[in-house]
């Protein structure tokens, strides 16, 4: 079937990989908001565990992850090289 001069399944692929990413994202931006709200509270337990947060945050290196970024950066650039190919 041609729906618009596209194939059905590439428009429900589009529609349904819409809906997945905006739901995905607001998912996320809900969970965030609300662990800065928590956070944000000023009873000593919450003080102390945001403390703890913000110090294993700092204590992140980025060296120390460079292999898995490049991996990811590998694998993201083969994607890329798939989907340009296969259109």
């Amino acid at each position: 079937m041609i729906f618009g001069g596209r194939d059905l399944f590439e428009v429900w692929r589009l529609l349904l990989g819409t809906i997945c990413t905006i739901y995905a994202v607001v998912v996320t931006g809900r969970s965030l908001w609300r662990w800065c709200i928590y956070f944000s509270g000023s009873e000593r337990t919450t003080s102390l565990m945001r403390n703890y947060v913000i110090v294993q945050l700092l204590g992140l290196r980025p060296r120390r992850f460079t292999r898995e970024f490049l991996q990811i950066g590998l694998w993201a650039a083969i994607l890329l090289v798939l989907l340009y190919g296969h259109a």
